[in-house]
Order: structure tokens, then C-alpha cells, then sequence
């Protein structure tokens, strides 16, 4: 490459994901292993190098370099991973010279602490005891959100950073035009639904046979396990600490809920590690954060893992671990898995009512920033809304406002991207039909080359390389709309449901 530019650009995009690397293996350990009193020191080590990023990252070489890449025009780049590469670090140095350095530093410590005095707040379940930390969490996200753009919303700007190009009113539309149909579904199948049997779920097991069971399932779709690592943790999370290299860890819910977890963070992962050779060289890889991510995630949890084709091919696998099941239809089995009922669990709730849950979430964030409300008041607002959305009211803390890690984590206008991510999935599926008639077929035969190398092709393979909105449009050559989700759906639930 003659272009000297370019070659620095891309080996300081380089050493910022070395330290992506170190602070993703740091965050899975505070997980995996951490203890309690190692804490302290891991917030020093996590700071030290949030400092030394931030130190090159904000040197006047590297401003040389932004400035010089400012002044081009897209089509003076060689290819999109380069163009990408140039956005990548551009939008990274704006980031780090809008937000101050103790402020970075300050969240990323905080964070870390506030995750801490959640899992005390679960051990007590008290909302009372975790709401000097919320609170302490939504103002430093607020400075944030001040520091990168004081002229827009808060909460537009923190949702971008999640969700880049994200327009929240468009996003509230989109929620109101799905809301409107899953509602509609709920009550054409609530008779069907409320007869089925549940019990043929329930029954002893060891925590050695649901891991190895949902392992399994997970191997059927294609997954890579030699670019994956997996564990138990108190939350389902999926860190990137390479572009090979994911690190799944499951809270596994009961005996069955392990298995949709080991999909879910599977999809992660796979979407993490299948960046191409092109956007690895170029510091690209990983896949696009928020709504892109829980995308992938959700279709295979979802549109593959919880089909009934799918089941015709991983029930045997659920026999051989749970024996008991040789004596149950899969018909039986299945249907019992896929039953609606309205819950206060985001994690186990059903396929068609899930989406909900976010909502609920993203709209208590969004009141906050507007001045609406405090989060001293979280609680009694979680009750009032599933109350209005569910009809029902959780009994304490855990059951309610505190089930969710994602506040503690830092992550304040992150909901909204498991609603619009169900969004991508409904939207991929239709424009893959296209080129897959026989999809359904494919997932019952366990061929699931030509489902994946799509995937690939469309999404995973550009890594970071596009916007969101780009990937999108390459992938199915229109804007997100909600209508292709509701009519796999209606699909599934008016049609398929019916029918077993």
C-alpha cells in the first residue's frame, strides 16, 4: 500500500483493538473469575489502559492522520474495508476528544463497581439499596451524551452510539406498528394456547446434562466451537476478545432455557468471529454493535432454534441427554416449548411477546432523559408497566427492575436494539427467502451451509466495514420496517402453530 495515510491509519486502528482486546478479556473475567476484593485493582489495570488508548488515540499524529482523512470523499478510497477503517478511527478520535478522559475513565470504573452492587442488590432483592448506583450510572451516561453532542438529546446520542444513524422517533413508530400486530396475535391464538401442557418440560436433571444437551443443539447450526469458549455466568453475555476468538457465557434457566441461551450467544459469536481476512487486516472485525449483533443473535435463537423444523432434527440430540423424552411426541415437546403466555422475565419469555419486554425498558429510558422522571422511581414504573402491557406485577425486586444487567453494565440506550435486532431477523429471513425457497427444508435436513454462507456473504463477512444502514440495504435492499417481522409471525403462530 503506497498510501502513507492510510498505512498509519490503520496501524492505530490496529493498536486500538489490541486494547479492545485486553479490556473484552477483562470484562469476561469480571464474570468468569473475578473476585470480589480483586476488584479495586482491576479498576486500576482497566483505567491504565483505557489511558493508554485514549493517549494514542488522541496524540497529535493521530489528528494529523483524522484531519487528512476528513478531507476525502468515499469514492477516494480503494474498497469499503478501508473506507470503514477511515470511519472507524475518525469516529473513535471524535469520540475520545468530545469525552473527557476522566470521564472515560471514570464510567468505565463505575461500571465495573455498579456491576458488583447489582449482583448485592439480587442477594437482597432490594431496588432500595442498588438506587444511589442507578442513579450515579444514568447521570455519568448523561455526561457523556453532553460531552459528545450538547445540541441533540441525550438519549438520541447514547442510542447512536449504539445503534449508529439511530432515529429514535422512527424507532418509536416502528415499536408502535409491532406492538400493535403482536397484541393482535395474542388474542387470535390465547384459546389455543392457554390448553397446552407444560408438565412434559419438567423433570430432574444435572447441570452436566443440560450444558452438553444445549453444546449440541448449538453444533447443528454450523457453529465453529474452535473459535468459541463457553461457561456459566449469573447473565448470558458473548465478549469479542479476537477476531477468532468469542467468549460465550450462558445463564442457563431451569433445564431448557440453556439450550436457547447456548443459540442466542452462539449467534454472537459467530457473527464475531466471521469477519473476513480483508476487515481483520483492517481492524474491522467483530460485527456492528447493538440492534446488527442481537440480529444474528435472535435468528438463530429464534427464527432457527425455536422452528419446528429445527426440533425434527435436534430432538433426537434432546433424547439422548434426557432419556425420559423417548416416551414424549416431539409434537408435544415442541409445542409446550413454544407456548405464549405473557410473563415478567425478558430472558425466558416467549418468542411472540418477548419484543415487549425491551420496549418497556427503552421507554423508561427515554422518560428519564426527557425530564419525565427519576430513577429513584424505577420500580414502581416497571410495576405500573407490565401491569398495562402484561397484566401482571412483578412481587419484589429480582422479579422485577433488577432482573436486567444491562444498566449496571453501563449500557443506557441499548434496549431498543433486541426489539429492532427481532427487526433485522424478520427482514433477512424474507429477502433469504428469495434466494432460499427451500429454507424450512434446509433446517429440518440440518443443512445449514447455504443458511450460514448467506449470512456470510450479506452480513457477517464485512465485519465493521458498513454502517448499519448499509449492511441492511446490501443484505435486503430496503430501510427497516417492522412489517417482515409481524408476517413471520403471523406465519408461525396463525399458520404453523396451528398445524402441529
Amino acid at each position: 500500500m503506497a498510501d502513507k495515510i492510510m498505512e498509519q491509519a490503520l496501524e492505530i486502528l490496529r493498536h486500538q483493538r489490541y486494547y479492545d482486546s485486553i479490556q473484552g478479556l477483562m470484562g469476561w473475567d469480571l464474570w468468569e473469575g473475578l473476585s470480589k476484593k480483586g476488584q479495586p485493582y482491576r479498576g486500576e489495570v482497566s483505567g491504565y489502559f483505557t489511558r493508554q488508548a485514549l493517549a494514542e488515540l488522541k496524540s497529535p499524529e493521530t489528528r494529523k492522520v483524522v484531519d487528512a482523512l476528513k478531507e476525502r470523499k468515499p469514492e477516494d478510497f480503494e474498497d469499503i474495508y478501508l473506507k470503514g477503517a477511515a470511519h472507524e478511527l475518525c469516529q473513535r478520535y471524535d469520540r475520545a476528544v468530545q469525552v473527557p478522559e476522566d470521564l472515560q475513565v471514570e464510567v468505565r470504573n463505575y461500571t465495573g463497581q455498579a456491576q458488583m452492587a447489582w449482583r448485592d442488590a439480587l442477594d437482597k432483592n432490594s431496588f432500595e439499596f442498588y438506587k444511589p448506583t442507578i442513579k450515579g450510572l444514568f447521570e455519568l451516561k448523561k455526561r457523556v451524551a453532553e460531552a459528545i453532542d450538547p445540541n441533540r438529546p441525550a438519549f438520541d446520542v447514547l442510542c447512536g452510539t449504539v445503534d449508529e444513524g439511530i432515529d429514535t422517533q422512527r424507532v418509536q413508530q416502528l415499536f408502535a406498528g409491532l406492538k400493535k400486530g403482536i397484541v393482535e396475535i395474542m388474542e387470535q391464538i390465547a384459546p389455543q394456547h392457554e390448553k397446552i401442557d407444560t408438565s412434559v418440560l419438567e423433570t430432574p436433571y444435572t447441570h452436566q446434562q443440560r450444558r452438553d444437551a444445549a453444546f449440541e443443539i448449538n453444533l447443528l447450526t454450523g457453529f465453529d466451537p474452535d473459535c468459541a469458549h463457553d461457561s456459566q455466568v449469573l447473565h448470558g453475555m458473548c465478549t469479542g476478545v479476537g477476531p477468532r476468538d468469542s467468549r460465550i457465557a450462558i445463564s442457563y434457566k431451569g433445564v431448557w432455557g440453556g439450550i436457547f441461551t447456548m443459540l442466542h450467544e452462539g449467534g454472537h459469536a459467530r457473527y464475531g468471529y466471521s469477519s473476513n481476512d480483508r476487515a481483520v487486516e483492517c481492524g474491522l472485525w467483530g460485527g456492528l454493535s447493538g440492534a446488527m449483533h442481537e440480529g444474528q443473535a435472535r435468528f438463530y435463537e429464534n427464527i432457527i432454534g425455536k422452528s419446528p423444523e429445527f426440533w425434527r432434527l435436534a430432538y433426537p440430540v434432546a433424547v439422548k441427554h434426557f432419556p425420559y423424552l423417548k416416551d414424549v411426541p416431539m409434537e408435544k415437546f415442541y409445542m409446550a416449548q413454544m407456548k405464549v403466555q405473557p410473563s415478567l422475565h425478558r430472558i425466558t419469555a416467549d418468542e411472540l411477546t418477548y419484543s415487549l419486554h425491551p420496549i418497556i425498558r427503552f421507554e423508561m429510558e427515554k422518560d428519564y432523559f426527557d425530564g419525565k422522571t427519576s430513577t429513584d422511581d424505577f420500580e414502581e414504573i416497571w410495576r405500573e408497566k407490565y401491569k398495562e402491557t402484561f397484566g401482571l406485577v412483578p412481587k419484589d425486586a429480582r422479579e422485577g427492575v433488577l432482573q436486567d444487567i444491562h444498566w449496571a453494565s453501563g449500557h443506557i440506550g441499548y434496549f431498543q436494539s433486541y426489539t429492532l435486532g427481532n427487526l433485522y431477523g424478520g427482514q433477512m429471513l424474507h429477502a433469504m427467502k428469495k434466494v432460499l425457497p427451500n429454507f424450512d427444508e434446509l433446517v429440518e435436513k440440518g443443512d445449514f451451509a447455504p443458511i450460514n454462507q448467506w449470512l456470510y456473504d450479506n452480513v457477517h463477512q464485512f465485519g465493521r466495514a458498513m454502517t448499519p444502514t448499509e449492511v441492511l440495504l446490501h443484505a435486503t435492499g430496503e430501510e427497516l420496517t417492522e412489517t417482515y417481522f409481524l408476517d413471520y409471525l403471523r406465519d408461525k403462530y396463525l399458520n404453523k402453530l396451528r398445524n402441529i
